[in-house]
C-alpha cells in the first residue's frame, strides 16, 4: 500500500523537512513524535494487527528525535512495529491542516447512511448493536474474530455487497487499506475511522469518502497523558476528533471547525 502512503508524503510542505523533530515516545497505546505538530498514531505491538516479519530491536534507541524527517518517514515501510509507528506518527504530524473539517462522530454518520442497507465494519467499534438493528445486513471483518465475526480475508466477498463500509484507521498503518478499497462497491460510502489515519484528501483519490480522524489540539496535555498510558478515547479533550469528507453533503448538519493547536511543545 506504499503508493497511497507515498502520495500522502508528497503533500508534506518543505518547511516540515527543515523543522527539527523532538519529543519522540512510544507508549503502551499510542506513539507520538513532534514535527510541525505533535503527531500520533496507534502503537503497533500486536502481531495479530501487524505481522512482524522479523524480531528486531528499534534502531536509534535514545536518539530518535535527533533523526531527520526524511529518515523517520522511511520507517512507514519498516517491518519493525515500533519503527513503523514512529513513521506514521511523524507523517500525521507533518501534514498541514488546511482542509474543511467538521465536528461529528464518524460511527454515527455510518449508522445514519447505512440505515436499511448493507454495512460492513472492518475492526471492532462501539455501537455494534445499533448497527445490527439499523442495517439490512451487517458484517464485521476481523483479524482477531469474535463470535459472529468473519475472518478478515472475507473482504473479497463482503465489500462488493456493502453499501457502507466503516474501517479502522489501523488499515492505513498495516498496508491493507489500499487493497480493501479495490473491492469497494460502486456508489457505496467508505469511511476510515481513528486517530492513526492521516487527515489527507489524498485518500479520496483511492476511494475513501469520509475520514474520521483527529489532530492533537492541546500538545502538552496529550503528550503527558499518552506517556502515562492513555488510549485515544481517554484524551478526547486534548485530541480533537474531526470529520474530513470528500463531499460535504455527506455531513449535512455537521458544524464546520477551524483547527487550532495550543500549549505547543
Amino acid at each position: 500500500m506504499q503508493q497511497l502512503v507515498n502520495e500522502v508524503k508528497s503533500t508534506i510542505p518543505q518547511y516540515a523537512y527543515e523543522t527539527k523533530l523532538s519529543f519522540a515516545a512510544a507508549a503502551v497505546h499510542m506513539t507520538m513524535i513532534k514535527s510541525i505538530r505533535l503527531g500520533a498514531c496507534m502503537t503497533l505491538s500486536d502481531e495479530r494487527v501487524f505481522n512482524f516479519n522479523q524480531v528486531q530491536p528499534v534502531s536509534h534507541l535514545g536518539e530518535i528525535e535527533n533523526l531527520n524527517l526524511t529518515k523517520i518517514l522511511e520507517w512507514t515501510e519498516s517491518s519493525q512495529g515500533i519503527e513503523r509507528s514512529f513513521g506514521f506518527a511523524a507523517l500525521n504530524g507533518s501534514i498541514e491542516l488546511k482542509d474543511r473539517y467538521y465536528l461529528g462522530n464518524a460511527l454515527d454518520i455510518g449508522l445514519k447512511l447505512g440505515t436499511n442497507k448493507n454495512i460492513t465494519m472492518i475492526g471492532h467499534f462501539s455501537h455494534v448493536e445499533k448497527f445490527k438493528q439499523n442495517a439490512k445486513n451487517f458484517w464485521i471483518l476481523e483479524k482477531r474474530p469474535h463470535v459472529g465475526d468473519l475472518p478478515a480475508e472475507e473482504y473479497v466477498n463482503v465489500l462488493p455487497e456493502s453499501d457502507v463500509v466503516v474501517a479502522t484507521g489501523v488499515t492505513f498503518l498495516n498496508d491493507t487499506l489500499e487493497g480493501l478499497l479495490k473491492f469497494k462497491k460502486p456508489g457505496s460510502v467508505f469511511i476510515v475511522v481513528g486517530p492513526s489515519v492521516p487527515l489527507s484528501s489524498v485518500l479520496f483519490d483511492y476511494g475513501v469518502d469520509i475520514i474520521g480522524g483527529a489532530y492533537v489540539e492541546d500538545e502538552l496535555q496529550s503528550y503527558r497523558k499518552i506517556l502515562q498510558g492513555a488510549s485515544p478515547r481517554l484524551i478526547k479533550e486534548s485530541m480533537r476528533t474531526v470529520l474530513l469528507p470528500k463531499d460535504s453533503k455527506l455531513l449535512e448538519g455537521c458544524e464546520e471547525i477551524k483547527p487550532i493547536v495550543k500549549n505547543k511543545l
